[in-house]
């Protein structure tokens, strides 16, 4: 009966990180270059299956059954539309490209390219981290800047730098750093210049968060943590009449 608690309880904590997950997803829905993300959940059995190696030193007909936990939560990297803003600080990726971003712990990588200009004229992000380019930071000071299809910066015209746009033979081995960014891994091929990926200025590429589907799974995760609640409940209830009423003295 006590295993019968445990498993529904289990199962209400990693409802409960699924949900986060999912509140996540909606949250920035409207964030430009946002890649959702997806919480895994596994039952008891599996999990102690991998962490014993191997499958003789479980009895599958006698093995530990109920139990679920969050193991993993991975993200989805499938690439969101293209909407024309017609702002000429938004710029959009064609292709599995990053803009390179530096940050105080080093580069990052983002999709997300509504820039600005920060007090000394560099290109940042909203988040006010300069935006690499090929030879540096890039200062488009001192004019209207506009900007081409292969990432060069040009200021009256004039071209004053080239954005670092780079590619990766794995992305989804990429790790998350905050909202937008994606730190390097070793496992993700290394960074190098984007040969597939182009730049379309005056647009953004939105997040693939779909919302309908989001708002289904977080209704669909609330019904999942009800019935554990219910089965808590009853459990719990039994209980009560098996020491009040079976336990008693005749």
């Amino acid at each position: 009966m006590i295993h019968g608690l445990y498993a529904a309880a289990s199962g209400m904590i990693a409802i409960e990180d699924r949900q986060a997950v999912i509140a996540n997803n909606i949250a920035n829905s409207a964030t430009a270059g946002f890649k959702r993300q997806n919480a895994v959940n596994e039952g008891f059995k599996q999990i102690f299956l991998g962490a014993m190696g191997t499958a003789e030193r479980l009895n599958f007909e006698r093995g530990p059954g109920g139990g679920l936990k969050t193991t993993n939560v991975y993200t989805d990297y499938a690439s969101g539309g293209i909407n024309s803003t017609g702002d000429p600080m938004h710029l959009a990726l064609q292709g599995p490209g990053y803009f390179v971003v530096d940050t105080p712990a080093g580069e990052r990588f983002t999709r997300n390219g509504a820039l600005t200009i920060n007090a000394n004229g560099q290109l940042t992000t909203v988040e006010g981290y300069p935006i690499a380019g090929e030879g540096g930071p890039v200062v488009v000071e001192g004019g209207s800047v506009e900007f081409g299809g292969d990432g060069t910066v040009m200021v009256n015209n004039a071209a004053v730098g080239k954005l670092r746009v780079v590619e990766f033979d794995d992305p989804a081995l990429l790790e998350r750093y905050g909202e937008s960014l994606f730190a390097p891994v070793e496992k993700a091929g290394g960074a190098r210049p984007s040969e597939l990926t182009s730049v379309v200025p005056g647009a953004l590429e939105s997040s693939n968060v779909q919302v309908p589907y989001e708002m289904a799974q977080m209704m669909l995760g609330l019904r999942m943590y009800n019935a554990n609640q219910k089965v808590i409940t009853s459990v719990d209830e039994t209980m009560g009449r098996l020491i009040n009423e079976v336990g008693m003295p005749t």
